[in-house]
This record gives structure tokens, C-alpha cells and sequence, in this order.
């Protein structure tokens, strides 16, 4: 696990999921006393038992796998070589009947180790080269053959470094082995394009492309649909009875809007059911799912009472997550009541996915993103691991990427005293954001923090642009309408962003902290301080960017006393080995301008007199304000 660190509670679902949570964490206290003991004797400290939390000492702890994947980064011939001595099968062989739950996961992950190691080989065999008699492809393609000796890829590998080395007869063994193999362990025969190989007079000294990069593999036995780079969702089958008769236009702009929603997320693989028999009891064509989960979600009229039926399925479990009688007359409008049923759907199944023990891509991603919202900066190192172990097997998830930006905006804007910067930094921040637009231009988070980058890069007219297309793109989401808003603000559109910022609200079943900072900035913008004000003061307050705007509209509203007094409540929560540990302290002036996102030129007048003062307050002292 990323960091060597696990929840208590999880490593005690895995390993005693038939017990009670209670009986569960005792087994869990046993068996670490346990493992204490066994550490005394042999005078060794490895495990550290803390608060909720089970971790390995990473400067002590060692393992045969993570010397495996140190060889493969190297990549010599001798690495190849002690890598394939080290290579003595699956991953945990032998641990498979500790707990039918440790079971499940062992599979995902030993797929996910394999999916690991295959790539680092293949990172190094994307030439033929023969400048050393080709010793090290061929011990990095035996390598992968001591892994499968059926991977028909590792095999065109050897082919091809015999063809070029003139061995003819060695690269008709080869492609033997390679019949033979495929046919013992999977039934199946090499493709004509390997047997074509030897007939090629002047093979290609190049690997086929699909080897180029980490986590491109090709075809491998075993794997995992999530050791590529398709990523699937959670699978939701879509059923509609007795909406399409006439006079039951609400009901069916009802359903529109919620699959609508459910669709703007990204985050799931809709389906509309095909059914037998009569539309009373409709059978749906998609009934088995995969562990991101599947889920049928049923509209039904009700004659008598006129209400739409909204009923929500695990079809794995079989579970009634909610079954929604919706009276339109109670609602102000469709969309709202739409709005809170996509949250139920997604809030259920994504919360799901945020369990660490299912490490599928997209459920990785869920983890990954539900801490980006925790805006601290220990959340986002988590968060910023969770992302670099996606990408090993995912590098066109366009979400890693807008993720890294998001996360290098807030070490910089709102952390910046936190003495730890990521790599790239802000300089980095534009081609992040237009990394993930190029691969997925229609992900609402993609063209968000896009706007973001083009604020941070004096572009407002491009940033305004995109912010609008965050907007429709996710118009059911209030996270992401509450975000668009506050770039919409500060790109100097602000009665529009007013209007997003409204919409967002009637959205919310819960409105989080947080955002009452970002509709803070939103009056500020509007130059409203008195209401900018009282919203800051009902948010989470937990980065200096928010300081810095209550600051701002107390010296706007000629409150400067109360200011100085909310600038010393910071200080006082402020760990004093923070104070001038960062790079930023070292220039604060360049930190002001980077934090003065406001694009209209009084306004951003009115937010640098606060900047000013937090700047010399956090940086000189209070005797220099």
C-alpha cells in the first residue's frame, strides 16, 4: 500500500470479513502484539502500531519485490538477470486462504504487480540493440518469459534480436517455443505477424509501439481490464415503465435530467435496458457487474397518486439502496429534485469506491479525488501518491493530470508556508492543465482547472471561456458549479458568476465549508465586502487564501482593528517550525501577485491592501503592520 501505511478498520475487514467489526479489531490487537513479540526476539522494529493507523518503517522494512522493481528501473543485464532469479511466481503465493475478502483482493493485486513489473521490463526493450551481442534484450526478454512463458510479445522480442544478430536458426527455435507455449497455456497460436518475422529479411530494430510506454503491455495473459489504459466505471442499467404516455411530461423531463446528471459526472457506464415480456416486470438485458459495482435504477409512474417512483439497485447485492417517491409539487422546479437524486446515486456508489482495499483505477482515482476536497497539505501528498501509482498503468487517465495541477495551485496559493513543494511547481502548472484538456477536453474537472491555469497565466478571456464549458459540461454538479463560479468571478464575469453560484446552492443537500470561501470571493468580486465578510466567516478557514480575502474586506469596510486581531488568531494556530520554512518566504512580494487571482483592476487593487498586510504580518512580524 502506497506509503506503507493502512487504516486499522480496513486491514481488519481484509482479514477477518466473516467477524463483526468488534471481533475483527480484537483479532487485529492479538495479532499485533503478537508480531511485537516475534520483533523483540529477532531485534528488529518494522511495524509501528499508531492511532487508526498500521505502518511499516520504511528505512527498516525491505522486501524481495521492491528490490525486483529497483533492478527493472536499472535495467542492465545483470538486473535483467537477478530480477529473473528473484521472479518465483505470483505475488504472495500461498496466502490465498487466509479470508475469502483477503482472497478477492490478493487477485486485484497480484494482477496489479504483474501489470507493474511487465511495463518496467518493457520500458527498456523498445529497441533491438546489439552493441553488447544483445545480451541485455535477451535477458529482459527472458525476463518476461520466466513471467508467462506463453506472452506472445516478449517472444517477437527474442525473434527479432535473433533475425538481426543473422541466428536464423535460433529465431525458428524461438518461434517453436512460442507455438508451443501458447498452445499448453492458452490454447491459442501466434499471430501471422509474428510468424511473419521470420521471413522479414531486415526486421524493424524496433518493438511494435504498443511497448513504448509504462503500462502499454499489450495482450498479456491474466490481466486485469484496468492494467490498460481503458478505465471502467460503475455500470448503472437505466429502466422506464409507463413514462411515455401522454400527459406525463413531468415525469419524463424528470428522468432526463437525473440520467442527464449521472452522465455529466463521467463517472459511470450507463445503460439503457432492453426488456422481455410485459412492462410490468421488465428484465434487464445487463446483470452482472465487476467490483467498481452495478446498479439498475428504475423510473416508474404511479397512476393513482401521480408520482414518479425512483428506485436505485445493487444488483450485486441485490440491496435497495433508496426507493424515491417524488412529488414534484414539493419541489421548486424538476431540476433541483433531479439534482438531489443524481448526489444520492453518486455520493453511494462513488463513497463505495473510497475504500483503500479496492485498488481498481477508478476506485484509486475516487480516493485520490475525495482528498483533493480535503484542502490540506498532508491530504494532497496522499492524494499525489495515489495519482503516480495510476499513472504507472494509466498515463491517458486525463484526470491525473488536472488533479497535479490542482494540487500544485494549492501548495502554492494556500499552503505557503508548508515547507514541501512538488516537482514543476508552478511553472508546470499550464502544460498539466493542457495535458489533461488534449486528452479528454469534455471532463468538467479538465476545462475547470484549466480556467485555473489560465487566471495564474493573466489569460482571463481564455479562463472565462473555460469556466463556461465546466459549467455545462457539469451542470448538475454544485462542486463544480461553486468552482466555475468563483473562476468566473475573479476572470471578472460576475453577475454570472453570481447566478452559477445560486444555482450551485439550490443544488446542495449539504453545502460544505469551503464553499461559503469561494462565494466569499465571489462578493468580493462584486465588491459586496459586508456579505463577503460574514461568508468567510462560515468557512472552513484552513489556507492562507481565504485569510488573506477576510482580511481584505475588513480593511475595505474600515474595519482595519479587526483585521490586525484575525491575522493574530492565525498566528496562534500556526505551528511556529512552519514560520519562513518555505521557499515563498523567501520571496513574499511574488507570493501576493501569484494569490491575487482578481482580473479586474480596482478590485484587485482593494484585495492586494489586504495581501499586503498578510504578507507582513506572516513574513515581518506583527510589529511590522
Amino acid at each position: 500500500m502506497s506509503g506503507f501505511s493502512s487504516p486499522r478498520e480496513a486491514l481488519a475487514d481484509l482479514l477477518w470479513s466473516s467477524a463483526d467489526r468488534h471481533k475483527a479489531m480484537q483479532s487485529l490487537r492479538q495479532a499485533l502484539r503478537q508480531l511485537k513479540t516475534a520483533e523483540q526476539e529477532a531485534g528488529i522494529d518494522i511495524v509501528k502500531s499508531l492511532p487508526g493507523h498500521v505502518t511499516l518503517d520504511a528505512t527498516a522494512f525491505t522486501s524481495d519485490l521492491g528490490h525486483l522493481l529497483s533492478l527493472l528501473e536499472k535495467g542492465r543485464t545483470e538486473d535483467f538477470r537477478e530480477a529473473e532469479n528473484l521472479w518465483r511466481g505470483d505475488f504472495l503465493a500461498g496466502f490465498e486462504d487466509i479470508d475469502p475478502d483477503f482472497s478477492d483482493w490478493l487477485t486485484v493485486e497480484r494482477e496489479r504487480v504483474r501489470s507493474e513489473v511487465t511495463s518496467a521490463a518493457f520500458r527498456h526493450l523498445n529497441q533491438i540493440r546489439t552493441d553488447d551481442g544483445g545480451n541485455q534484450v535477451e535477458a529482459g526478454a527472458n525476463f518476461l518469459l520466466k513471467i508467462d512463458p506463453a506472452l506472445e510479445p516478449a517472444h517477437r522480442i527474442l525473434i527479432r534480436l535473433y533475425k538481426k544478430l543473422g541466428h536464423q536458426d535460433r529465431a525458428e527455435q524461438q518461434f517453436k517455443a512460442c507455438e508451443r507455449e501458447m498452445r499448453i497455456h492458452l490454447d491459442e497460436v501466434p499471430d501471422e505477424e509474428t510468424r511473419s518475422l521470420l521471413e522479414q529479411s531486415t526486421p524493424s530494430a524496433e518493438v511494435d509501439a504498443i511497448f513504448r510506454n509504462s503500462g502499454e503491455v499489450g495482450a498479456v495473459r491474466g490481466y486485469l481490464p484496468n492494467s490498460n489504459d481503458v478505465v471502467h466505471l460503475p455500470e448503472i442499467s437505466i429502466i422506464s415503465s409507463s413514462l411515455l404516455k401522454k400527459g406525463l411530461n413531468d415525469a419524463v423531463h424528470l428522468r432526463e435530467e437525473i440520467v442527464s446528471g449521472l452522465s455529466s459526472f463521467r463517472s459511470f457506464d450507463l445503460y439503457e435496458s432492453e426488456y422481455v415480456g410485459d412492462e410490468n416486470s421488465p428484465r434487464p438485458t445487463l446483470v452482472e457487474g465487476h467490483e467498481l459495482g452495478c446498479y439498475l435504477l428504475r423510473f416508474r409512474h404511479d397512476e393513482r397518486s401521480g408520482k414518479v417512483v425512483v428506485q436505485f439497485e445493487d444488483r450485486g447485492s441485490g440491496q435497495i439502496v433508496f426507493n424515491e417517491i417524488v412529488d414534484l409539487a414539493l419541489w421548486e422546479g424538476i431540476v433541483p429534485a433531479a439534482s438531489q437524486i443524481v448526489s444520492r446515486i453518486h455520493g453511494h456508489s462513488i463513497g463505495k469506491l473510497r475504500n483503500p482495499t479496492n485498488s481498481a483505477v477508478f476506485a484509486r482515482w475516487c480516493q485520490a479525488d475525495s482528498l483533493l476536497w480535503d484542502f490540506t497539505p498532508q491530504s494532497d501528498e496522499k492524494a499525489m501518491r495515489l495519482l503516480d501509482d495510476i499513472e504507472q498503468t494509466n498515463r491517458s487517465f486525463s484526470m491525473i493530470y488536472s488533479a497535479r495541477a490542482s494540487i500544485i495551485m494549492k501548495r502554492e496559493l494556500h499552503f505557503p508556508l508548508y515547507d514541501k513543494s512538488f516537482s514543476g511547481g508552478m511553472g508546470n502548472l499550464l502544460s498539466l492543465a493542457e495535458k489533461s484538456i488534449m486528452l479528454d477536453p469534455w471532463q468538467a474537472m479538465n476545462q475547470r482547472i484549466y480556467g485555473w491555469a489560465l487566471i495564474l497565466s493573466n489569460m482571463p478571456d481564455e479562463a472565462r471561456r473555460a469556466f463556461q464549458n465546466a459549467g455545462r459540461l457539469s451542470a448538475a454538479d454544485p462542486s463544480n458549479l461553486m468552482s466555475v463560479a468563483e473562476g468566473l468571478a475573479f476572470s471578472g464575469d460576475v453577475s454570472d458568476a453570481l447566478a452559477t453560484a445560486e444555482r450551485a446552492f439550490s443544488l446542495f443537500s449539504f453545502v460544505p465549508r469551503v464553499f461559503y470561501e469561494y462565494l466569499a470571493n465571489i462578493y468580493f468580486a462584486a465588491e459586496d465586502y459586508e456579505n463577503a465578510i460574514a461568508q468567510i466567516e462560515r468557512g472552513a478557514g484552513v489556507g492562507v487564501g481565504g485569510l488573506t480575502t477576510r482580511v481584505a474586506a475588513l480593511l475595505c469596510s474600515g474595519r482595519e482593528a479587526e483585521a490586525l486581531q484575525t491575522l493574530q488568531r492565525f498566528s496562534d494556530q500556526l505551528p511556529s517550525n512552519l514560520r519562513n520554512a518555505s521557499a515563498v518566504a523567501e520571496s513574499p512580494e511574488i507570493w501576493r501577485k501569484k494569490v491575487n487571482f482578481f482580473q479586474n483592476e480596482k478590485v484587485r487593487n482593494d484585495y492586494d491592501r489586504g495581501a499586503i498586510m498578510v504578507q507582513n504580518f506572516l513574513f515581518n512580524g506583527a510589529a511590522s503592520v
